[in-house]
């Protein structure tokens, strides 16, 4: 009786560590290589359902290490990229659409990206609904982290942006009370007054 337990526990380990080193290893590895060749590809994409294609293959495939990895360089890298050039508006939303569903909803630097990419929506075309979608995204990273620096430098960068003094403000002082030395935050600060 032992050694059929015995035999149990081992085939049982043996099993869990196959299986890890397949969903720890593996699938991140044909993750990886999914992404690169998204990119290779890149250069011959020639309009934004091609783009989907290519990236959404990378993007759909299932590795519990890895995802957030390459949202984030998509989002951060490719499609700023993307919104940053002189394509039409249509192309920008479409493609700002397209990643906004893989990013996570409870990561700061997803949430920061999401709010980066709004950002580069409402100063690029001036749509009230962007800044809006950038302050929900800053503020929801900073209910996460209040006391990240990049959370709260963009909500005063945001601030200043829109010329909503009140906001800048508060956001300074959040900022100093942490950092009471930033002499570029403080000058903000005190021309407010």
């Amino acid at each position: 009786m032992k050694n059929v337990f015995k035999n149990v526990l081992i085939s049982a380990g043996l099993i869990l560590a196959l299986l890890s080193v397949f969903s720890g290893s593996y699938l991140p590895i044909v993750k990886a290589r999914s992404y690169i060749r998204a990119i290779n590809m890149l250069s011959s994409v020639k309009d934004v359902p091609e783009f989907e294609n290519v990236f959404g293959k990378a993007l759909d495939i299932f590795s519990p290490v890895g995802q957030e990895e390459v949202v984030k360089f998509l989002s951060s890298d490719i499609v700023r990229g993307i919104v940053s050039q002189n394509n039409p508006e249509a192309v920008s939303r479409e493609i700002v659409s397209f990643i906004e569903p893989y990013l996570f909803k409870n990561d700061v630097r997803h949430l920061i990206t999401r709010g980066n990419l709004y950002n580069l929506l409402w100063q690029k075309y001036g749509h009230i609904e962007d800044f809006a979608k950038t302050e929900e995204a800053y503020r929801a990273a900073l209910a996460i982290g209040p006391k990240l620096p990049p959370v709260l430098y963009s909500l005063l960068d945001l601030y200043q942006a829109k010329g909503d003094f009140g906001k800048e403000k508060e956001i300074g002082n959040i900022i100093l009370g942490y950092w009471p030395n930033d002499q570029n935050v403080r000058n903000i600060v005190d021309k407010l007054k």
